[in-house]
């Protein structure tokens, strides 16, 4: 047997040019070069290989031939598209044995750019060959650097980045305003079969944080300019990414590509600190964001990360933190702060619960221990996301509070738990004293 015809006979092994060049003892240079001769010049192996070509392979290339010579073309027999999971099921019969994965997509008439073969077997029947191929639907790209930075050359388009001064703005209430913006889910979908309507969307959600503006700057009439402001992201800032959670596997009902929600999410929140940071609100700013939830992860950090980035060009005196632990604190005054989504994005396979048990409390106390917090010294608060609602509790040594989604509720929560209202959670603190105020604003749906 002709070393032409080995070549010939590894296009049915389907393995790499390496692999088929290792075992025929040759280099993959050589092995490329005689396959392409194989392929694409039939006629001239044959002449090459004479008597000692195999029988059968002779037969195979003079049919290939006489195919094509009588123009005789491949049949699509079916096409079956699953509903349940989304695949394709492609039934054909063509005309020469299909040598490639990428002849197969070509053979079988789907586009490459949103299908990928998964799985699929040939045999021959008579003279043609019959073939059944599964294909799975090509999940939508992630938001790559040249998309992102599309998107922000887009939003800060009329924006001069250039440092700006501090405002001589000084405090005398000595409190300071905590605004914790938790669970928006920007791109998250509700419905018309759902139980409770929730309508939102990019412009609902700009609508939500324009009212959350709002209500700070009532707040800001009511107790005069503040010490510090706090904006306390909490997690799930972004529903998902590819219409699943940061996990997989939860497949979620979304009305934003992951390009729209990432647009949506810099250019609202950019335009809310803005506005918030010029209206002299407070002497000093700091903006926190949580990037360990177990909706947004990644697509979360994306987000907060291009916020921080402005936030520092241009307002340097804000300070700025991504929480990217699941658990971290905060020191105001007397106070120190443990700020938590409440669900991870990794390794919790149930999040806090909304009431506090022997269990939670155990463990809150040993993260005080090991960052020697001391209750007795300190007056000290566990603020929460996750469940999208609100409550409070004092355990021995701590306070314990679990605040609103801005979002509100899905589908599924309104079927399991049933409505809820979305909105959004507040602390005015006095860093001398144990006093904080709780309030909360909720939004019509």
């Amino acid at each position: 047997m002709t070393l032409l015809t080995k070549v010939f006979d590894s296009l049915k092994w389907k393995k790499n040019a390496q692999y088929c060049a290792d075992k025929l003892g040759i280099s993959t240079e050589e092995y490329l070069e005689l396959k392409q001769e194989v392929i694409g010049m039939k006629q001239d192996i044959i002449e090459h290989a004479g008597e000692n070509i195999d029988e059968m392979t002779r037969l195979k290339l003079q049919r290939r031939e006489e195919l094509e010579e009588t123009e005789e073309v491949d049949q699509i027999l079916e096409k079956n598209h699953f509903i349940d999971n989304g695949k394709l099921e492609v039934k054909a019969l063509l005309v020469t044995e299909p040598m490639s994965p990428e002849e197969i997509i070509q053979k079988c008439k789907v586009d490459p750019e949103k299908w990928k073969l998964v799985t699929y077997w040939n045999k021959q029947k008579k003279d043609r060959w019959e073939i059944s191929a599964l294909f799975a639907p090509k999940k939508e790209q992630e938001v790559t650097l040249d998309d992102a930075e599309a998107i922000l050359q887009k939003v800060f388009s009329q924006v001069t980045l250039t440092a700006q001064e501090k405002p001589p703005v000084v405090s005398l209430n000595k409190k300071a305003l905590f605004v914790y913006l938790s669970d928006r889910h920007i791109g998250a979908f509700v419905g018309d079969t759902a139980l409770y309507a929730n309508s939102y969307s990019s412009a609902e959600y700009d609508e939500r944080m324009k009212d959350v503006y709002y209500q700070i700057l009532k707040l800001h009439k009511t107790f005069g300019t503040f010490e510090d402001l706090y904006i306390i992201d909490l997690g799930d800032k972004m529903d998902g990414q590819n219409g699943m959670t940061t996990r997989g596997g939860h497949k979620l009902p979304q009305n934003m590509s992951n390009k729209q929600a990432f647009e949506t999410a810099i250019a609202v929140e950019k335009y809310f600190l803005d506005r918030i940071i010029e209206d002299n609100i407070a002497e000093n700013y700091h903006v926190f964001q949580n990037c360990n939830s177990n909706h947004g992860g990644d697509f979360d950090y994306m987000v907060n990360r291009a916020l921080e980035i402005y936030l520092n060009s241009v307002y340097p005196w804000v300070k700025t933190r991504m929480l990217t632990k699941f658990i971290e604190h905060e020191v105001y005054g007397e106070h120190v702060f443990l700020f938590t989504h409440g669900k991870d994005d990794e390794d919790m396979k149930h999040g806090l619960p909304l009431h506090l048990n022997d269990k939670v409390e155990n463990y809150f106390r040993k993260y005080l221990m090991y960052h020697n917090i001391n209750p007795q010294t300190a007056y000290i608060s566990i603020v929460k996301g996750d469940l999208h609602m609100a409550n409070s509790q004092e355990a021995y040594g701590f306070r314990y509070r679990n605040v609103l989604s801005l979002f509100g509720g899905s589908k599924w929560i309104g079927t399991n738990f049933g409505p809820n209202k979305p909105g959004v959670c507040f602390d005015i603190v006095d860093g001398q004293s144990q006093d904080i105020m709780e309030t909360k604003y909720t939004f019509e749906v």
